[in-house]
C-alpha cells in the first residue's frame, strides 16, 4: 500500500516478495523510493530491500528511524531509501520475460501437472 508515489508502507504481515515487487514497480517511474514500516514490519522491509540490493536492482542510500508522539504514545517508523541502479531497467525487463513465461506455463498446465 503506497502513501505517496515515492513511498511504500509495509505492514508486519506482508510478504517480502510482494514488497520487492511493489518497490520495483515504484522504481519504474521514480529514481528513488522510501520503503517504511513500524517496528513489527521492520524485518520484512529490511529483507525485501536487502534482496533488491543483492540482485542489483537498487542501492540503499539511507536508513533511519523516526519517532512520532501520537496521543501520548510513541510511534516508531523504520525507513529504508532505495535508489535504482544503472542496470535496473535491463534487469527488470529480463525478469518480466521470465515471470510472464512462468505465468503462462502455470495457466497451460493440466490439473495433473499442477499437483
Amino acid at each position: 500500500m503506497s502513501v505517496q508515489p515515492h513511498e511504500l508502507r509495509v505492514n508486519a504481515n506482508e510478504n517480502s516478495k510482494r514488497v520487492m515487487y511493489l518497490a520495483k514497480e515504484l522504481l519504474l517511474s521514480h529514481e528513488s523510493v522510501e520503503v517504511y514500516s513500524g517496528t513489527n514490519g521492520a524485518p520484512v522491509v529490511s529483507r525485501a530491500c536487502e534482496t533488491l540490493v543483492r540482485f542489483n536492482y537498487a542501492k540503499i542510500t539511507d536508513v533511519r528511524t523516526e519517532t512520532i508522539v501520537v496521543d501520548g504514545f510513541r510511534r516508531i517508523k523504520f525507513v529504508i531509501k532505495l535508489t535504482k541502479t544503472a542496470d535496473f531497467q535491463k534487469l527488470y525487463d529480463e525478469n518480466e520475460i521470465v515471470r510472464k513465461k512462468r505465468q503462462e506455463e502455470r495457466q497451460n498446465a493440466t490439473p495433473a501437472q499442477k499437483n
